[in-house]
Order: C-alpha cells, then sequence, then structure tokens
C-alpha cells in the first residue's frame, strides 16, 4: 500500500472529497454558496479553491488531468447548492439551471 506522501495525486483527491463530504453537509443543511453571475468569475474562483485545498510541496507535482478533475467535482456540488439560495439570488445569479 503506499503511504499518503508518495502518491500526491491520490492525497490530494482524497482531500477534495472530504471538502465534498463537507459541501453536501451543508446543502442538506439548506446552506448554499454564493456562486460570482459571471462564467469567468465563477471558473476562476472554483479553480483557486482547488488550487488552495493542495499542499504548497504537492501543488508542482499535480497533473493538469488531478487539478481539472477536482476543479470539475467541486464545482458540480457547487452548483448543486445554488437550488438552495434565494431565487432572487439565483436570478442575480444568472445561472440558467432548472432546479
Amino acid at each position: 500500500m503506499a503511504s499518503p506522501a508518495s502518491d500526491p495525486q491520490a492525497s490530494f483527491l482524497d482531500r477534495i472529497e472530504r471538502r465534498l463530504r463537507f459541501l453536501k453537509t451543508l446543502q442538506a443543511g439548506g446552506l448554499g454558496v454564493y456562486l460570482p453571475g459571471d462564467e469567468r468569475q465563477r471558473t476562476h474562483a472554483i479553480e483557486q479553491v482547488v488550487r488552495m485545498t493542495a499542499r504548497t510541496s504537492e501543488l508542482p507535482l499535480l497533473t493538469a488531468d488531478t487539478l481539472k478533475t477536482a476543479t470539475e467535482k467541486v464545482r458540480a456540488h457547487l452548483e448543486a447548492m445554488q437550488s438552495v439560495l434565494p431565487h432572487d439570488v439565483q436570478y442575480r445569479n444568472r445561472i440558467k439551471r432548472s432546479w
């Protein structure tokens, strides 16, 4: 069995999964995280959260595919949380989804 220190990809993705479980708990409690209305701002903010989740020592070792996978997972959970926000926030947010 590989130690977490020897496989930065797996260690990072495990950390992302723990964060996603926390987001699911928030959503189950009726809470949501407001996302910016502009798609570029949303993408930048989500990518920044993913990069900040990585440890400084493992960030240079992470592949682009790993970061993209983590970003897509976080985006999916954050966008799912938008349904618990008030309708006026969803409208201002300009996320066109059928909740």
